[in-house]
């Protein structure tokens, strides 16, 4: 008997399994209601996140900010809102918006197994995209990037259960505390307070990833020792735990950088677009203090600023 071919809607949905990108349910109707305090009308699975019609898509759970509202994003696929008043449709009936929307951000939170690494201060320098550019990649497609535009609680309350990493960008955030990050890593533009309260929110046992050259570096592991995480700093300083040796411009562009990673030295290709091979290496502490592979990070910095989509095949280890 021939073999039959694979359907191309099977073929697709294993290939999405098995990349971490399936369409997995967020919230059901009941522990929306359960977590917010309020009130479940029908029932609904909603795959993402919204807080405005604009940014609606089929699958959506929505915020919203009264009946017009409501109505506007059920018609744009909404499977379900949160709101005030009654509408028509599945919805969750609450009394405060934004009360219920930090309460269903604490369940996410609560209820996440992913680890997660918060960044600021890297202006300048795609390291938060190569973080989790890198994560992603190791972990065959289970990480998330948090979106902030909406701020941190919708971002959190995007965060399903499965996750194997979350990265958040945290700059300009005033309520890094109700994120309790495993992983915080910090770049040269960081402020003294910034660093400070992002260190003192860590959990214990996690880990800072912070810029050893910097003036504020001794206040900003004070903060994380005490709040019982350990702390890798990167930079040029002889005492780095992740130091810059060298950095070789390329004939073609780009770096060739040589770095000592706790007390073991690797030879890497940095993308010309990167801009600061000090900043790489911050890329390194955060994939160490993961857990997460050391490889994908040089990879990922090969190709990091490129418009290419394709990474490199191989780089000097």
């Amino acid at each position: 008997m021939s073999a039959q071919p694979v359907p191309t809607a099977t073929r697709r949905a294993i290939i999405e399994e098995s990349d971490g990108t399936a369409y997995r349910t967020l919230w059901r109707a009941h522990t929306v209601a359960l977590s917010t305090g309020g009130e479940a009308h029908g029932d609904f699975a909603a795959h993402s996140i919204a807080m405005s019609p604009a940014k609606v898509m089929p699958g959506a759970l929505y915020f919203a900010r009264g009946e017009v509202d409501a109505v506007a994003a059920l018609a744009r696929g909404a499977v379900g809102v949160v709101t005030t008043r009654p509408v028509r449709g599945p919805h969750v009936l609450v009394e405060d918006i934004d009360e219920a929307l930090a309460r269903l951000a604490r369940a996410a939170r609560s209820r996440a197994r992913a680890t997660i690494v918060a960044h600021a201060g890297m202006d300048g320098t795609p390291v938060g995209r190569s973080i989790f550019t890198a994560l992603n990649m190791a972990s065959r497609g289970l990480a998330l990037k948090a979106n902030m535009e909406d701020g941190l609680d919708a971002a959190l309350s995007g965060l399903a259960a499965d996750r194997s990493h979350a990265v958040f960008n945290i700059d300009e955030c005033v309520s890094i505390e109700r994120l309790r990050p495993h992983i915080f890593v910090g770049g040269r533009e960081l402020s003294r307070a910034e660093g400070m309260r992002a260190g003192a929110a860590l959990q214990s046992g996690g880990a800072a990833v912070l810029p050893a050259d910097h003036p504020d570096f001794a206040c900003w592991r004070a903060a994380a020792l005490d709040a019982g995480a350990q702390v890798f700093g990167y930079g040029r300083k002889a005492s780095a735990d992740i130091c810059l040796l060298d950095a070789v411009g390329g004939f073609e562009g780009g770096w060739l950088v040589t770095a000592e990673i706790m007390g073991q030295r690797m030879c890497f290709s940095l993308g010309e677009h990167f801009g600061d091979a000090c900043a790489s290496l911050a890329v390194f502490g955060a994939m160490r203090a993961a857990g997460a592979s050391m490889g994908c990070a040089a990879l990922v910095l090969q190709s990091a600023g490129s418009t290419d989509r394709a990474l490199p095949e191989a780089v000097a280890v």
